[in-house]
């Protein structure tokens, strides 16, 4: 008969020990199995039962009362039928448990045992001898019997032994003949008998399941894995295909010959050995010596022709003797990502419109050429050029006729210049020429430079034909400056050429101006400043000023930006800008940004306590130098000037630029986390103007972009610039900063912002930088509300 609660079993013990570990699933599946063999023996048990009752019965009738006879009898029918009733049941049911059942079995066993029991008390009260050994034999059958069918649970059957025997021994030791003394030794030693025999029963039947369970277990998992592969092999959204040692494919999915795009006739038994493009020779030929290749490139197909880039894994296969196979080989195709890498790399460093290197990659080759002039004297050139009257022309022609002077003036400086040379677009009309080997002596360089610029003047002063009725006609003012210091960088060349070219312009446009003078000049200025700075803190010279910071959708002042300010005694007032370098330049810069932190501190803290009563403002924004940052005890100075100033760490934010946290990113990313877990909130400034990279952006914990005032400034003239503020918005609100936007000068430009969401701003549209009075005077009034 089956077991209908076998399943059952499993199931439930499936369920209820789903965590525990394998050794004891499969003690428990050994019980389980161990009961139902039990009652599987069930039937036969009860049928030796009642044949051997009536034979019993038949040999004792006429030695026995025969009321005793029948009452012994009755019993057993009685006991037999609760036992097939609970076998009945059993076999059934699926709503027992086994604990449950295991407890009925041996109750049933242990019944049965007392009614045989018995009849060593009741039917041996013969005098017959031959009667009474016939009854301990029968009595002894049926203990040798229950090793069968009970020993699949030993508690049943030693409940089962004890109670059938005891009545037995007992009987026995009250005779004084030694033909019963001699009876109850051997009882004695038969149980001992029937007990070690039971054990090596059970422990046979508990290997057995065992190894039966074990194989089950190995059968399962065996299919389940190769339903899996199969599964994986079939649906896996990689190419995979397999191939014999001779490189003959012999089998592949769906995916791999949509990636080649051919059918399973082409793909199944095509010779590797015969593609024309070898570079998968290696990865491929790898699993025939038993190791692993791998392949990641371009790769042109046989068929199609297609140019792919692909990534290829091969692995050796071997047979149930361990014996080589082939291979088998997973294949991805990322074309599509790589030309995405491709085309966002391009976007990043070079122009949308005119597709000629931006700033970022002009900056890079300016510190190529550096490095270069560095190490062999080599003379560098840059020609900072914009185009006369161009902003006239964009607003009365329109947008897309600028746009066509601006892709045709970077054809035209690319044909002029040699092919070592970059021309890029710093933005709106704005072009820098990088020239390289000007030569090794100052006035031959100088030589070389200036002829270049006057191939540039030539080609632009000829007539565009644009489309439009007449050609536009237009001219360019071009500012020199050639290297003469190792020490100088890409941002000092960039601003001199700047100041020649608008020097250039001053003096009526169409020109060319080197700036050689001013720059000697320069040196000179920043020499005197260098050791006047020395002094400047210690005479109280240094002052901060602060901008206030807008709320655009409520208009409201909510904080400021601390600026340096350095009141010279005979210069004036001197920008943060040129403080900050010559500070840096000079090792004064930690001394100085720690004045400025404790102080602007000390400052927002008087404001929100006792002078300022009706205060909005909830921050205070403060600059920190790369110098100042790369220190080993930044993040201790920080933290200790919090508390000792009061402030509320919040209400403090540190203003980083992206140039300085992209060096050592690991390092940075450690201090940034140690100032945010402070409770120092961090913005990255002039957000835009350096690297800007989404990876680094998702790493570093800001809280806060600003927007350079670069782009704020032609926002409304130049589309690139506007594309660019848009994306950066949009960028912020995705991972969930603020943005600060800087150089707001224009109600167009605050309304441009306030329709793409942007949540704050600076600039002289609302105010300019005021010293500590001013400001608190601005705060007092309680004039908290920009009228824009």
């Amino acid at each position: 008969m089956k077991f209908k609660n076998k399943r059952f079993f499993r199931d439930n013990f499936d369920i209820t020990h789903l965590e525990r570990d394998e050794q004891e699933i499969i003690e428990l599946k050994i019980q389980d199995e161990l009961l139902i063999a039990a009652y599987r023996q069930t039937p036969i048990a009860l049928l030796a039962v009642i044949v051997n009752t009536v034979i019993l019965a038949i040999v004792e009738w006429n030695v026995i009362i025969h009321q005793i006879i029948i009452g012994w009898i009755t019993l057993q029918i009685l006991v037999v039928l609760g036992r097939y009733s609970t076998y009945r049941i059993f076999s059934n049911t699926t709503t027992r448990t086994t604990p449950q059942c295991k407890k009925w079995f041996v109750i049933g066993a242990g019944i049965s045992a007392i009614v045989w029991g018995s009849a060593a008390a009741i039917l041996i009260l013969t005098d017959d001898i031959g009667y009474q050994i016939f009854l301990i034999f029968v009595l002894a059958g049926m203990s040798a019997g229950s090793i069968v069918s009970l020993s699949y649970v030993l508690e049943a059957f030693h409940s089962y032994l004890l109670l059938i025997l005891i009545p037995l021994l007992f009987v026995l030791s009250l005779q004084d003949n030694p033909i019963y003394q001699a009876m109850l030794l051997i009882t004695i030693i038969f149980w001992v008998i029937l007990i070690v025999t039971a054990h090596r029963f059970h422990q046979n039947m508990v290997q057995v399941l065992k190894t039966k369970i074990l194989h089950e277990n190995t059968t399962n998992a065996l299919v389940l894995t190769d339903q899996y592969f199969e599964t994986i092999f079939k649906e896996a959204p990689a190419g995979i295909f397999y191939y014999n040692t001779n490189l003959i494919i012999v089998d592949s999915n769906s995916e791999m010959m949509n990636i080649l795009r051919i059918d399973s006739e082409r793909m199944i038994g095509l010779d590797l050995t015969k593609l024309p493009d070898t570079s998968l020779n290696e990865a491929l030929l790898a699993p025939t010596i038993g190791e692993k290749g791998y392949y990641e490139g371009p790769y042109k197909t046989m068929y199609n022709k297609l140019d792919l880039w692909i990534t290829l894994k091969t692995s050796p296969m071997y047979d149930t003797y361990g014996a080589l196979t082939g291979g088998i080989a997973i294949v991805a195709d990322i074309s599509e990502r790589i030309r995405a890498e491709e085309q966002m790399k391009h976007q990043a460093y070079f122009d949308a419109l005119t597709d000629i290197p931006n700033r970022i990659l002009l900056k890079d080759r300016i510190k190529q050429a550096l490095a270069h002039y560095r190490r062999n004297g080599n003379i560098l050139g840059i020609l900072f050029l914009d185009l006369d009257h161009f902003k006239s022309i964009n607003d009365s022609m329109g947008h897309h006729v600028g746009d066509a002077l601006l892709i045709e003036t970077a054809l035209r400086l690319s044909r002029v210049c040699r092919e070592g040379d970059t021309v890029a677009r710093l933005g709106g009309d704005e072009f820098v020429i990088l020239l390289s080997d000007l030569g090794m002596e100052a006035h031959i360089a100088a030589n070389n430079a200036e002829s270049v610029a006057e191939k540039i003047h030539d080609v632009l002063s000829m007539p565009f034909d644009i489309g439009l009725n007449e050609p536009i006609v237009t001219t360019s003012s071009i500012g020199i400056t050639l290297v003469s210091s190792g020490d100088q960088s890409a941002d000092d060349l960039l601003k001199f050429a700047d100041t020649a070219m608008y020097q250039a312009k001053k003096e009526g446009r169409n020109t060319t101006r080197f700036y050689q003078e001013q720059m000697d000049q320069w040196i000179k200025k920043r020499l005197s400043l260098e050791n006047a700075l020395r002094s400047a803190l210690k005479n109280n010279e240094l002052e901060l000023y602060y901008q206030p910071v807008i709320e655009i959708g409520t208009k409201k002042i909510i904080g400021a930006e601390a600026l340096l300010r350095w009141n010279h005694p005979q210069m004036g007032m001197i920008m943060p800008d040129e403080i900050i370098s010559i500070a840096e330049e000079s090792g004064q810069i930690v001394g100085i940004g720690e004045w400025v932190l404790r102080e602007a501190c000390t400052q927002f803290v008087q404001w929100r306590t006792s002078h300022v009563t009706k205060s909005y403002i909830e921050r205070i924004a403060v600059n920190v130098s790369a110098m100042q940052f790369r220190q080993s005890d930044f993040i201790d100075r920080v933290i200790h000037i919090v508390a000792e100033t009061g402030i509320v760490p919040s209400m403090l934010e540190l203003e980083l630029t992206e140039s300085m946290v992209i060096d050592n990113i690991d390092t940075v990313i450690e201090k940034m986390n140690r100032l945010r877990r402070a409770g120092i909130s961090l913005s990255m400034d002039d957000f835009g103007t350096g690297y800007s990279s989404l990876t680094y952006l998702k790493r570093l914990p800001f809280t806060t972009l600003k927007i350079d005032r670069s782009f704020v400034r032609d926002i409304m003239s130049d589309k690139d610039d506007a594309a660019l503020v848009e994306t950066i918005l949009s960028m912020a609100s995705i991972f969930n900063f603020d943005v600060i936007a800087e150089g707001v000068e224009t109600i167009e430009q605050f309304e441009f912002l306030q329709r793409h969401q942007c949540q704050y701003f600076q600039g002289f549209l609302c105010s300019k930088p005021m010293n500590a009075d001013a400001f608190e005077v601005l705060l007092d009034r309680d004039i908290q509300q920009c009228h824009v």
